[in-house]
């Protein structure tokens, strides 16, 4: 029987694109616009993960060049949110947007507080041709700690994606739900080992050819996303 060998590649945080204006800054895993550098490419159906910060009360506008399945996760503060039909929705921490993005359509976010600037991520994924593009807010509770809890599940094979807060020294494994299928990590907050590779704050790490990973937080209350994509 042929074996199929694991392969994995760290993307770490110092390594990332950066882009920045006088109220927005994007740090990008995955190349992104003028952000184009070897071994960056996409992996599966995951080509953008973006790290962006706002300043208070600037408002940042997103486009797409096709269509695609963006999930919106505020990591510091929360945003107000347009979609393309001016409908205002405002997703604080503990929830995230999801919605199907469509070439010529502009999506607004918007930072409202006075004061603070936000942190979120910005993620893209390809998703299937009958994708249904209604968006919708998805509800998690991290005092709900040392466990995955789904942040988006596909009803296809589209891709899953997860969230858990760990404290130092617990250990996870995540079983792979969907065939034929790449698993992303992307450490939110603290460090983990995963795999028997060290990742630290906005360190990623693709695997592919494996139906599951492991994992170790280093410090206490670690944040780790993972993605089945």
């Amino acid at each position: 029987m042929m074996m199929i060998q694991t392969a994995a590649q760290i993307f770490v945080e110092s390594a990332r694109g950066h882009f920045q204006t006088s109220h927005f800054r994007s740090f990008r895993t995955f190349n992104f616009e003028d952000y184009q550098a070897e071994g960056r490419e996409a992996f599966g159906r995951l080509f953008v993960v973006n790290d962006e910060t706002l300043l208070a009360e600037r408002s940042h506008q997103i486009v797409v060049e096709s269509e695609c399945r963006i999930i919106l996760l505020p990591l510091v503060g929360g945003f107000e949110w347009t979609d393309s039909t001016g409908n205002l929705r405002f997703i604080d921490s503990g929830e995230a947007v999801i919605f199907v993005a469509q070439p010529g359509e502009t999506y607004t976010l918007t930072n409202p507080y006075d004061q603070e600037a936000i942190n979120y991520l910005q993620i893209r994924m390809e998703c299937d041709t009958d994708a249904v593009g209604d968006p919708f807010i998805t509800r998690f509770d991290l005092a709900h700690k040392n466990a995955l809890l789904p942040i988006y599940r596909s009803a296809t094979n589209e891709g899953n994606v997860y969230i858990g807060k760990y404290g130092g020294r617990e250990e996870g494994v995540f079983v792979k739900d969907l065939l034929n299928r790449g698993i992303f990590a992307f450490i939110i907050e603290g460090a983990f080992e995963v795999q028997n590779r060290l990742l630290e704050k906005r360190d990623g790490l693709s695997v592919s050819f494996a139906d599951e990973i492991e994992f170790e937080a280093l410090s206490n209350d670690a944040v780790i996303l993972i993605l089945e994509v």
